[in-house]
């Protein structure tokens, strides 16, 4: 079995592309041997299908350029199911590199796999656009017949869920996602977060690219063009430093910018929702598009979160489990895994990798992960607020 030191450090830059677009870690080796084509999808995912036994028993993908979408088709046989996959924050969107072994696993693996392009995604924030950029590409892939899944990956879960509660999709998958825009924001500025049922706060410290992504998406909306490039360097700064000082850009804000950089800079969770009150009502409104937690969720979904993960936490997905009708969510929470990059796989964490792969192959064969032995809640680890 691969050490988690082995993982975490020693190959750490090669996962850190792959984990950039879906936060799976394949276990490679000890997957492959006790999680049967799960692990073997598992290793090619981590590894690049060439290298490993998923390349050398399927024929290489075909890969169809579109005008507004790639679709990775497997090389024989008709597809058995189809992801909508949207990848978070990637200026490069279905052209970014780190992609191209997700695509290519799941293609191989019997998926059609269509990677859209994403707008907002592309521009480093949150855009409603996304959302009907992913309702097209699930239309195009029930147009063709077959049954679809659509995948959201950190930030871009919000369109992903929401674009999927029309009937076109009869799976849901996030991966790192949220169910709410406040306490996404609560999480960003404060590093407090919490369970659903939970009084107390949980307390963690946030990755730099929390806050800063979150001041990204909503400098995006701000009228005023100086503030939204002001807000940006602000955003760049705060994504190399959490502590960096940002008193000299103060001055170069409108007081609509002042407000979006004072969310930011908030440190009683108890005090984010008035922030986010005083944002104006343009910015106020796109959040608002963009936030799951005001829709009917009603989607059979698959969410998969690293419980240490310092970008979204875990309870963001116990929340949107919460939200959905009973029996409708999987949770599957993997210990010491995080949102970017790993802190160092153990084995009970590689295990729920692959019961969450299991999950989605049974969809592809047309199991109903939300239903019968197929469902369940699954959380290795629910540690206590501290």
């Amino acid at each position: 079995m691969v050490r988690a030191s082995r993982i975490g450090r020693a190959s750490g830059t090669r996962l850190k592309p792959l984990l950039l677009t879906l936060s799976l870690l394949a276990p490679a080796g000890c997957a492959r041997l006790i999680g049967g084509e799960a692990g073997v999808v598992l290793e090619a995912i981590e590894y690049g299908p060439g290298r490993t036994e998923l390349g050398r028993i399927t024929p290489p993908p075909l890969r169809q350029r579109l005008p507004d979408a790639d679709l990775w088709l497997p090389g024989a046989g008709v597809p058995r199911g189809s992801v909508v996959l949207a990848p978070g924050f990637s200026e490069a969107g279905r052209d970014d590199p780190r992609l191209q072994p997700l695509a290519e696993s799941l293609a191989r693996a019997g998926f059609a796999v269509r990677v859209p392009e994403l707008p907002g995604a592309q521009n480093l924030t949150l855009d409603p656009a996304d959302i009907a950029a992913m309702r097209r590409a699930a239309a195009a892939e029930a147009a063709a017949g077959r049954r679809v899944a659509l995948a959201g990956i950190s930030f871009a879960a919000a369109p992903a869920l929401l674009a999927g509660q029309d009937g076109a999709a009869s799976l849901i998958v996030t991966l790192g996602g949220f169910h709410a825009m406040e306490a996404l924001a609560i999480f960003a500025a404060t590093g407090a977060h919490r369970a659903p049922g939970e009084a107390g706060w949980r307390r963690d410290a946030p990755s730099p690219f929390a806050p800063g992504a979150f001041l990204l998406a909503v400098a995006a909306a701000l009228p005023d063009g100086t503030d939204r490039l002001v807000l940006r360097v602000a955003a760049h700064r705060l994504r190399a430093e959490p502590s960096a000082p940002l008193g000299d850009l103060v001055p170069q804000l409108t007081s609509s910018g002042r407000a979006a950089l004072a969310l930011v800079q908030e440190r009683v969770p108890e005090a984010v929702p008035a922030r986010l009150a005083a944002l104006p009502p343009v910015v106020r409104e796109r959040l608002a598009a963009l936030d799951p937690a005001r829709a009917t969720l009603r989607t059979c979904t698959l969410a998969i979160h690293g419980l240490a993960d310092t970008v979204i936490p875990w309870t963001q997905s116990a929340a949107l489990a919460a939200a959905l009708p009973p029996g409708r969510a999987v949770v599957v929470t993997v210990p010491g895994f995080g949102h970017v990059e790993p802190a160092g796989v153990p084995a009970e964490g590689q295990l729920a990798l692959i019961r969450a792969m299991r999950l989605l192959l049974a969809w592809r064969d047309g199991a109903d992960p939300c239903e019968g032995s197929m469902g369940g809640r699954v959380a290795p680890h629910s540690p206590g607020p501290g």
